[in-house]
């Protein structure tokens, strides 16, 4: 109780806590819950109660559930709205009786299984710390050893994200039971990397404590010989002390020592000698209770003894009460349970199995007619007992509700339970020829799978969908097909296999230029594009779809293939045709405020505006992605719209903004190559070199765990790899990334987009390397895309290293001016500030006529830039070469009265009238920095207005 009540100090004061209580059945566990419970309760906090089931018949999330159903049903209407913000939709997915509270709520856009579980774990999440800031909160999560797989994987999500809410969470289970393979013992070994975690056990009572135990259970003092023994055989186990004094008279106890010899050794016997001492029709109904489960509903167990009467049902149900073997639960729905696990598991126990096989038998049918209005609320109880009942009653109610069940567990995103069902399933019918229900459970357990496993252990869930598909196939069951074909996140590569093939076979089974021909092409259209390299094939393919979508006026068609077009685009570097189908689709989207859709498609148009410079476009789109993607909550959306948004932040040097949003995004995708690749260029850029050798490493871990054959990460590393040396001079391991560049280029299915990025991670090598053989080869290959931007290097700087390397100066001065034009209107200032780095180098070598004037100015510009950003690397470049083009190395000022580069920025966006907050969204800093920086230069310039600074900056040439 004081490690309780301290780790409750820290949560009231704002610092969340994680508390388990561990320790062997019987040993208090669940009683000191509750006596905390009730201190935390006296000093203000809210509590929510859940436990645990111990049989397979318990709803995913139970314990959860109950938690919030509790909350739900005493909540105002308004205040439960406000606490659960746009996650109430997410969590009535698991929670239906929310829709009748909260009227209006829709259901949440449809995304994949694995974002689908984040998304509800989010909303659940963000419900309970909203709940904490009104009033601190004390969750009591009994009996976990018996919790289903996504009750703890939702436990793990909330203890990530309460240590700065006055949130406490206590959980209870049974150490004894939690071997290295038990679900429990993992979630333990990832929550003890919580600072905010502690794991209390707890051990029985002492010699001295049994006896005063005994003194005040029993009210009469024992021989100390019997305080010993009893002491020996229970070992101070509270549970088992209090059974065996129950289950023996006072009298007899005070009397004289015969009861010792009667001391059970287990606490199964204390408790089947109180059951003896009970009435026989106690006991049957305790018996009938023990197989519906630890907790029970009286309606139920009173249809199920319909031989004993009235008047001696109630009062059984009082005896097995005044002796507390049962208890009633305080949530007025008429239910009750046993006072301890071990009591039902030793009544149970004494059941002969066919009398409980039959006992389920007889359960399960009788709840069939108890609830034949929500059999849906009760399946995976329904297949339990049915389970149970083994063959007595054949297999078709255990397929039926098994497959009902496992469908229940899919939508509210619990794919644990959702194998357990399918394979439940696939087991009664092994042997037998697949049917329409084999294949649904094939099918459904694919899907639990894909949500839950790495794709490269996948190969068995394909499997799974294939013979699926084989089945619907050879009955021309097109609905399915269609269904299997276009499952979400379906370009799976297993083994050489790829869902694409059973898109491209199911368009044998549907109506040429149908609905579901489109959706189909659609997908086909997707894959060949973008993973098999063919890019006509793609366009035919989305072109027919996107014929038959206006055709049928189908909106959702229209934009899905939009996006896929804007991504095929531009994976073959055709940056204007990407943008193009990316607002035709975002505009779509906009309209029929479809968030998935319209973030999908903001994406593609930011990426394909960056990559041109377009800086309007870019600006636009990285200011309104992130609200469709909150209001998705899809995980990987939301990390992309926080990447999104600190694209063009790197590219204009504002490290600190960008490694914010950077690192939102690594939270939630701490293994996404696409933010890694961000991380790194950050990192090398502002000279943390420790910093770009760990994300570089975890790029390379992600590489290894890729598909064969070009992608991000492969690709990412074969570029950001050498343009990381490039700015250290010097990394750990140099030839990190070479080898990523053939495995690029000599794929046959490689798209021109990753292409270039190992392109020209090559080009820096060849420049680094003073080849000029390579740098040839390079210039070629790239020459086509000069005016562009791949990742975060301007083509035209990298043309204009490469010509130098050919002995080509003037050829390399072209370019160098190009990417100067190019990287001043998009206002990309550190790859600006490289390149007049790069071209100084070059014309400081060339020394032709004014070589040396222009290198000077270029350098001050550069060095200007580096200093105002925090660019160490390029600083100490630049300061070198400006000591080759000084006798003596002096300062250069870039700008008049001692001007910073951002006071110069500033300055000129006044100079055209804009306020400062148009100056703040221009910049993308705050428009009080803004008033600072305008502050600033009008002490320095000695002028009183800004009307005066338009006229200064016009006067010093700054505009």
């Amino acid at each position: 109780m004081a490690e309780l009540t301290a780790a409750l100090d820290e949560a009231l004061s704002g610092k969340g806590r994680l508390v388990m209580l561990a320790g062997e059945p019987g040993i208090g566990k669940t009683r000191i819950a509750q006596e905390f419970a009730s201190l935390a309760e006296h000093r203000g906090a809210n509590i929510l109660w859940g436990w645990c089931h111990d049989q397979e018949g318990a709803p995913p999330y139970w314990p959860w559930l109950q938690c919030i159903r509790a909350y739900v049903e005493s909540a105002d209407t308004t205040q439960l709205s406000l606490d659960m913000g746009a996650g109430a939709a997410d969590i009535s997915e698991i929670l239906p009786e929310l829709t009748v509270k909260l009227e209006g709520l829709e259901r949440p856009p449809a995304i994949s299984p694995e974002q689908a579980r984040f998304r509800l774990f989010f909303s659940i999440t963000t419900f309970l710390k909203n709940l904490s800031r009104s009033q601190p909160l004390v969750l009591v999560l009994d009996d976990l050893h018996w919790a289903d797989g996504s009750s703890l994987l939702l436990l793990e999500f909330l203890a990530r994200e309460i240590a700065a809410n006055p949130v406490m969470v206590v959980g209870t289970y049974r150490d004894d039971e939690v071997s290295g393979s038990h679900p429990l013992a993992q979630t333990l070994g990832n929550l003890v990397r919580e600072p905010h975690f502690q794991r209390v056990t707890l051990g029985g009572l002492s010699r001295q404590e049994v006896g005063e135990f005994v003194q005040a259970r029993a009210g009469v003092s024992v021989a100390e010989t019997a305080v010993d023994t009893l002491y020996q055989r229970t070992e101070g186990n509270p549970l088992f002390v209090g059974e065996v004094v129950s289950s023996v008279n006072p009298e007899e106890m005070a009397r004289d020592l015969t009861w010792i010899a009667a001391i059970p050794e287990a606490v199964r016997d204390a408790i089947l000698r109180r059951l003896n001492q009970l009435s026989e029709p106690c006991r049957q109904i305790l018996r009938t209770a023990s197989v519906i489960g630890r907790d029970f509903e009286l309606t139920l167990l009173r249809a199920l003894n319909p031989e004993i009467s009235e008047d001696e049902f109630w009062e059984s149900l009082d005896e097995a009460l005044g002796i507390r073997l049962v208890e009633s639960l305080s949530d007025g729905l008429g239910r009750y349970q046993f006072g301890h696990a071990l009591i039902q598991q030793a009544v149970y126990e004494e059941i002969p199995p066919m009398r409980r096989a039959q006992a389920h038998g007889a359960t399960g049918e009788t709840l069939e007619q108890l609830h034949q209005e929500n059999l849906n609320e009760h399946a995976a109880e329904l297949a339990h007992h049915f389970a149970e009942a083994g063959v007595a009653l054949g297999r078709d109610k255990l397929v039926r509700y098994s497959l009902m069940a496992g469908e229940l567990a899919l939508a509210s995103y619990a794919y644990e339970q959702a194998q357990v069902h399918f394979n439940r399933v696939l087991a009664a019918k092994e042997g037998l020829a697949v049917d329409a229900d084999t294949a649904a459970a094939l099918f459904g357990l694919f899907r639990a799978q894909h949500a839950t496993m790495a794709r490269h252990d996948s190969e068995e869930s394909y499997d799974n969908l294939s013979r699926a598909f084989d089945y619907y196939a050879s009955v021309g069951d097109m609905a399915h097909l269609v269904a299997i074909a276009e499952f979400p996140l379906s370009i799976l590569i297993v083994a050489g296999k790829q869902t694409d093939s059973l898109a491209k076979r199911a368009l044998e089974f549907v109506p040429e230029d149908s609905l579901e021909a489109g959706r189909l092409h659609s997908i086909h259209g997707s894959v060949q594009g973008m993973k098999d390299g063919d890019y006509q094939g793609a366009r035919d393919s989305l072109d027919r779809a996107l014929a038959i979508a206006k055709r049928e006026g189908n909106a959702e068609l229209e934009m899905r293939t939009l996006t896929s077009m804007a991504q095929v685009e531009l994976w073959q570097n055709h940056f204007k045709e990407s943008l193009k189908c990316s607002l035709s689709a975002m505009t779509l989207a906009v309209t029929t405020s479809n968030p998935r859709a319209e973030v999908s498609a903001r994406y593609w148009a930011s990426l394909s505006s960056s990559l041109l410079g377009d800086k309007q476009e870019i600006q636009r789109q990285a200011s309104a992605i992130l609200k469709p993607a909150e209001q998705l909550r899809d995980r990987f959306w939301l990390a992309t719209a926080y990447e999104t948004v600190a694209r063009p932040l790197t590219r204009r040097g504002y490290w600190e903004s960008a490694k914010k949003l950077n690192q939102l995004s690594l939270d939630l995708m701490p293994l996404d190559s696409r933010i890694l690749l961000q991380r790194v260029i950050m990192e090398a850029e502002t000279g943390n070199q420790s910093e770009v050798e760990t994300h570089l490493e975890r790029l390379e871990e992600l590489m290894l765990q890729s598909d064969a054959g070009p992608n991000t990460a492969i690709a990412g590393l074969a570029l950001v790899s050498p343009m990381a040396r490039s700015i250290f001079g010097v990394v750990k391991r140099p030839n990190l990334g070479d080898s990523s560049i053939p495995a690029v280029l000599w794929s046959p299915s490689a798209t021109p987009f990753f292409s270039s990025w190992a392109r020209t991670g090559a080009a820096l090598l060849a420049v680094m390397n003073d080849d000029n053989e390579a740098a040839e080869e390079q210039y070629a290959a790239l020459k086509p895309l000069a005016g562009v931007v791949v990742v975060y290097a301007n083509v035209d700087r990298i043309l204009g290293l490469l010509s130098r390397t050919m002995r080509n100066p003037d050829q390399a001065s072209t370019h160098f001016e190009d990417a100067l034009a190019f990287c001043r209107k998009a206002g990309y200032q550190p790859e600006l500030a490289w390149t007049c780095h790069d071209y100084a180098d070059m014309l400081l070598a060339r020394d032709g006529n004014g070589d040396s004037a222009k290198a000077v100015s270029l350098l001050a510009e550069s060095l200007a830039i580096s200093t105002e950003l925090g660019m160490p690397p390029l600083m100490e470049r630049v300061i070198a070469l400006q000591e080759q083009a000084y006798p003596q190395p002096v300062p250069a000022p870039a700008y008049p009265d001692g001007l910073t580069q951002r006071e110069v920025e500033v300055l000129r966006l006044v100079a055209t009238g804009k306020t400062d907050r148009e100056i703040a969204e221009e910049l993308f800093i705050s428009a009080a920095t803004v008033s600072t920086h305008v502050r600033n230069l009008l002490n320095k310039t000695g002028v009183a207005n800004r009307t005066e600074a338009a006229t200064y900056a016009g006067r010093q040439r700054l505009i």
